[in-house]
């Protein structure tokens, strides 16, 4: 364990071993991976053993990043240092207000995307085969498959999971679906994309509501609006919106044949 913090404080600033962590983000609720995280006061502090941990598994705030590799938790009033790779799914985008629809009001991830010399037929076939990977009858229903106008269209689910508690340890969970609308048009060197309608679905799990669009900001998972329900509810919203991120990087990865680098603006299509 030592040897494993020494190599992530060599990525951590000098001025910064004596300072004391500080929020500076909007808090983003995570959990503890399979090994119990070490917490820290201070910077300095992680060149000696770690005297507090946070348990496996457990639920912690991220309010801050001190370098890639280290963030600043918030946990039973206090502030501490722990090790990014200590969370399952740490991604500083999950701090990011998702962008919303000015005209539908919606959660929407759209763009266009530059394919220079594909062809629109070209394109159609990639668009189609990476949908084929990514989703199975069980979980896209197609709506529209038009190679002359380079439209696809799809109605999609995702898994959806909450954590609860069992035997007084926390436990990831099914938790039904969140449905989401694709919609992919494509011409000669260029593709569009459109990915919303996030909506979150039970599917008759037992004791769980459905929490609906993934706009609100509180719902009642289990048939009350308290801080339990509050926390699950976020929990679900960021797992499900990192996931659709990495739906639209699969896609421009399939569709450019290279790996997808930055969000991509939805005008000059």
């Amino acid at each position: 364990m030592k040897t494993f913090l020494l190599t992530l404080l060599g990525a951590l600033p000098l001025a910064a071993l004596a300072q004391q962590p500080e929020a500076t983000r909007p808090p983003v609720t995570y959990r503890v991976g399979l090994r119990r995280a070490p917490l820290y006061r201070r910077a300095a502090d992680t060149l000696r053993p770690a005297e507090v941990f946070a348990p496996s598994q457990a639920a912690v705030s991220v309010v801050g990043e001190l370098s890639s590799r280290w963030v600043v938790v918030a946990r039973e009033g206090f502030r501490y240092l722990t090790p990014a790779a200590a969370l399952v799914g740490y991604n500083p985008a999950d701090a990011d207000a998702p962008p919303l629809s000015a005209t539908t009001h919606r959660i929407t991830y759209e763009g266009v995307v530059q394919v220079p010399g594909a062809s629109q037929a070209d394109l159609f076939d990639r668009a189609r085969r990476w949908v084929s990977q990514t989703y199975n009858q069980q979980n896209a229903e197609v709506e529209r498959e038009d190679a002359a106008s380079g439209l696809l269209q799809l109605r999609g689910t995702r898994l959806a999971q909450v954590y609860q508690d069992y035997q007084g340890v926390p436990r990831a969970t099914y938790a039904g679906v969140v449905r989401h609308s694709l919609s992919i048009y494509v011409k000669d060197g260029r593709y569009k994309y459109v990915l919303t309608d996030f909506v979150h679905d039970a599917k008759g799990v037992p004791n769980l509501r459905s929490g609906g669009a993934l706009e609100q900001k509180r719902t009642s998972l289990f048939g009350y609006g308290g801080l339990g329900s509050y926390q699950t509810w976020t929990e679900l919203k960021t797992d499900a919106l990192r996931d659709a991120r990495t739906l639209v990087a699969g896609l421009e990865a399939a569709m450019t044949l290279q790996k997808a680098r930055i969000q991509r603006s939805a005008s000059d299509f």
